[in-house]
């Protein structure tokens, strides 16, 4: 039976597959990558890790073998302990086991599992199709273009010839002396020009000061027309936003168990609420059981810690549940 290949089929949908007896397959989401060093792009992927100390059956690969193999549900157990008895003799035998299309197990000298992913492997169906690019350096040296200068040239003028100027002379002006009687009428005229002048700058400066008194009165009411409009804009009540936040959706559970009857997974509600759980009934399986769950989380990390911590404390029986049941 092909155990290996069923556990890859579900790596694609889920971020934890747990092989019953042996270990946890745990993905996360890997951003893609650039190595500057190979001039590299990788794509997007799913990397892989193994976390030994989650050895409970949480029914996801049995239910899955079951259905694919269309057995029951303890023949399916028993498929996937005959797997992992495989896999230890293996082990055990060549000191290496190599799981197809996730990756191989060695044991350090402390024999303790040792698992490197098998990189060739995307479980990302987002970034099915993509491969590894390989890109070229760009030479950005500049370029040195040499342009030619051509060689001064000689011009010969010619001789510049000196022009003689020949002079005219000077004939001196005679002004007759000028009477000294008219002085008195320019003297009388410039008066009259004065008197004038000083009449009419006083009427243009009283004018202009009206013009000015009445271009501040405008400006005036101008300034306060705006503030009245502007303090009635301010008066409007505005708007209310209303923003939609997106609420949390919590699709690992934490499984204390499965209840035929409704009021008996009512009761086991209500005493690990009493211990300080926040416990719920999350929903009925296809097998028309009512499941009680410990706690919900949105993180698949915190739901795998918390689980771990349950299972130190006692409760063996929790495992954990990805994704919803219907109500």
């Amino acid at each position: 039976m092909q155990i290996a290949t069923y556990i890859s089929d579900l790596l694609y949908r889920h971020e934890c597959v747990v092989l019953p007896g042996y270990g946890a397959f745990i993905s996360r989401r890997v951003p893609a990558q650039h190595f500057a060093s190979s001039h590299t792009i990788y794509p997007p992927k799913k990397g892989l890790s193994f976390n030994a100390q989650i050895q409970q059956n949480d029914g996801l690969l049995v239910n899955y073998v079951a259905t694919v193999e269309s057995i029951p549900y303890q023949q399916a157990v028993q498929e996937v302990r005959n797997y992992v008895r495989f896999l230890d003799h293996e082990l055990d035998t060549n000191g290496v086991v190599t799981i197809h299309k996730i990756g191989r197990f060695t044991r350090n000298e402390e024999q303790s599992l040792q698992f490197t992913p098998m990189y060739l492997v995307n479980y990302l169906p987002e970034a099915f199709g993509l491969t590894a690019h390989e890109t070229y350096a760009v030479d950005r040296t500049p370029v040195e273009t040499k342009i030619p200068v051509p060689a001064a040239a000689t011009i010969e003028l010619p001789p510049v010839q000196k022009e003689e100027i020949e002079e005219t002379p000077v004939v001196p002006l005679h002004v007759p002396a000028a009477s000294k009687t008219p002085w008195l009428r320019y003297a009388a005229i410039g008066a009259v020009l004065i008197g004038l002048s000083y009449v009419g700058f006083n009427t243009y400066t009283t004018q202009e000061a009206q013009n000015d008194i009445a271009v501040q009165e405008m400006a005036d009411e101008e300034f306060t027309r705006e503030i009245q409009e502007a303090t009635f804009m301010i008066s409007n009540p505005l708007p209310s936003i209303e923003l939609e936040v997106a609420p949390v959706v919590k699709n690992y559970h934490i499984v204390a168990g499965a209840f035929r009857d409704p009021a008996n997974a009512d009761k086991k509600v209500a005493q690990l609420k009493r211990n300080g759980y926040d416990s719920q009934r999350i929903g009925v399986n296809k097998y028309g059981l009512h499941n009680v769950a410990f706690s919900s989380h949105a993180d698949r990390n915190d739901a795998i810690n918390e689980l771990y911590r349950l299972r130190k404390q006692g409760f063996t029986g929790a495992w954990l549940l990805t994704g919803s049941l219907s109500k």
